[in-house]
Order: structure tokens, then C-alpha cells, then sequence
């Protein structure tokens, strides 16, 4: 896959730049740049604007502010992984071994198997994976002008002040995405369904066009 360069050509603040890569997973997924709001030049073919309004529509009910607020409510409320890992917390590493081993416990065994291999060391348990599709929803709704330039950066602050509130580097982030990806994939829980969030994963966190690179993690908001 090619990458945009990082030029930043809207001159955005390092805030700006900061809200912006907190939807790069998803951004990187879809091949979008990570210096701009909105995509620019070819990228905002009328094709691709009518792939991201059915994208939106259907799988987020998304077609207005009204459709973006009840979805962030949504997403940021959820509870997904962190429950099993409540549920799961006073079992032994032994214990969580043997439990998702057991063919009883059906697809479920892949959800006890991440908490085995997740239960000490997994910051924000997987609320990445809600915060950074937020993120990303926030600009896409910009870009179909369901809301204006100015609520998307206040929103994308609101969202990333919850972001700032339970991560401490993008790492971190990046971890906890991916920890969601891998619990959003539970039924077939194999190495090749989180592969291409694992290479997005090496990009960011390496690639000198990547924001996450290029964009301090502790840039105040």
C-alpha cells in the first residue's frame, strides 16, 4: 500500500494534527491522508463520497448530526471486552488456560483466551477501538457535510479529551485498538482476521509519515 506524505497543508495547529491521529487506524485502513480533516484532490471523487455516505448509513445509521451524536453516545458508552475482563479477573492464568480449552464454552473461549493473555498489561482494556471509530466517523461526517468544519474539530476535542483521559502514549492506543479489532473478530479469532490491524499497527507506531510519529502524545488540548 502507498502512503500520503505528512505535509500538513492546511498549516493545522499540533492540536489539530493530534485530534486528527486519533482516527488513523481507520484512516490508515482506508487509505486516507493524516494531515488533513478531510480528504483532498482525487480522494474526494464523487464515488468515494457516495461509498462513505452508504458506509455510514448502513452500518451506523449515520445520515445527520442527529445519527453522529446518538452513535458517539453509543461509543462511548459501550461496554465491550472490559466486561469479560471483571468477569474473569479472579481467575488464576492457570485457570484461564484451562477454561479456553473447554469446547462448551464455544466462541466465548477466544474472549477468556484474550483475557489470559491481556489481563495485566492492557491499558483502556479496548475502548480505543470505540474512541478511535468515533474519531473517524467525526471527520467522514464532515466530509459528507452532515456537520460543519467547526463542529468536527470541537467534537474530534471532545472525544479526544476521553481519549487523553485513559491512554497515556499512542502505543498504548494503538494496543487497545487492536485488542478491539481482535474481540469485534471473536468468532474466528485468527491470526490472518487482525493481520492487516497489525501491520497498520507497525506502520503508525515506525513509518516517519505517520502522525503518530510526526505528533507528540503530549501535545496539550
Amino acid at each position: 500500500m502507498s502512503h500520503f506524505k505528512y505535509e500538513n497543508p492546511d498549516q493545522l495547529s499540533d492540536k489539530q494534527l493530534w485530534l486528527l491521529a486519533t482516527s488513523a487506524m481507520l484512516s490508515e485502513l482506508n487509505n486516507q491522508r493524516h494531515d488533513t480533516l478531510m480528504p483532498k484532490g482525487d480522494y474526494t471523487h464523487p464515488e468515494l463520497m457516495e461509498n462513505i455516505q452508504h458506509c455510514l448509513s448502513r452500518d451506523w445509521d449515520i445520515n445527520n448530526l442527529e445519527g453522529l451524536s446518538e452513535t458517539m453516545l453509543y461509543l462511548h458508552e459501550k461496554v465491550t471486552f472490559q466486561q469479560d475482563q471483571n468477569n474473569w479477573g479472579m481467575a488464576s492464568a492457570e485457570e484461564l488456560k484451562l477454561a479456553s480449552s473447554l469446547p462448551q464454552l464455544g466462541d466465548h473461549a477466544n474472549v477468556v483466551d484474550m483475557v489470559h493473555n491481556y489481563q495485566f498489561e492492557l491499558e483502556g482494556s479496548d475502548t480505543a477501538w470505540h474512541y478511535g471509530r468515533c474519531a473517524w466517523l467525526i471527520r467522514m461526517s464532515a466530509f459528507l457535510k452532515y456537520i460543519s468544519e467547526e463542529e468536527a474539530w470541537a467534537l474530534l476535542e471532545e472525544n479526544g479529551q476521553r481519549i487523553k483521559a485513559v491512554f497515556s502514549s499512542w502505543t498504548d492506543f494503538g494496543i487497545s485498538y487492536m485488542v478491539g479489532a481482535q474481540y469485534w473478530k471473536r468468532g474466528t479469532y485468527t491470526a490472518d482476521a487482525v493481520r492487516r490491524y497489525q501491520e497498520q499497527f507497525l506502520f503508525l507506531t515506525t513509518n516517519k509519515e505517520s502522525p503518530w510519529t510526526r505528533v507528540d502524545w503530549n501535545v496539550e488540548l
